[in-house]
């Protein structure tokens, strides 16, 4: 089993990808509530940049406040125990594809390559953690599109690499 997942192919950055250190990051979306719906991007620019300037105007006005350590350690269990996913969508957009890219080919360890349009790629998203253990059986993570998850059907394993195709 591969432990990181490649992007390669027509894109202005190869990157790669370790879900294994995504357990704390703030874009991660629980699983268990998940619906199967559409997501939105958790980390639009403009409301990125107004909370950290309304925070920077708090801060002025009534000083900085440590963190709770207590709170802190409450979230790092929960985030120890839950189902995890995060959208591949910022991933993509980091790796730059070509503007002639059209789709996204997923390589497999096991199993043949699945093609998708990159529109589909875009609305994925990528299982991480399961019960808040790293994705061991069939990882390093698992693919589903919204509507997979919905529908309850198997998840895309064995994930070795993402390449952007471009098709004239």
């Amino acid at each position: 089993m591969a432990d990181t997942i490649l992007f390669k192919g027509a894109v202005s950055f190869a990157i790669t990808l370790d879900p294994s250190v995504w357990i704390f990051d703030e874009r991660k979306f629980d699983l268990q509530t998940y619906q199967g719906e559409e997501l939105q991007d958790i980390f639009d620019v403009n409301d990125n940049l107004e909370g950290t300037g309304s925070q920077w105007d708090k801060e002025l006005k009534e000083g900085a406040t440590p963190p709770s350590e207590k709170k802190s350690m409450i979230e790092q269990r929960k985030a120890l125990q839950g189902d995890y996913g995060m959208r591949l969508a910022p991933f993509i957009e980091n790796a730059q594809p070509a503007p002639s890219v059209t789709s996204m080919r997923i390589w497999r360890e096991h199993g043949e390559p699945i093609t998708l349009p990159l529109a589909d790629a875009k609305r994925a998203f990528l299982q991480f953690a399961k019960e808040g253990k790293p994705i061991r059986e069939g990882g390093p993570a698992l693919f589903y599109l919204p509507e997979m998850w919905r529908e309850k059907k198997p998840a895309i394993d064995h994930i070795v690499a993402f390449e952007f195709l471009e098709h004239a």
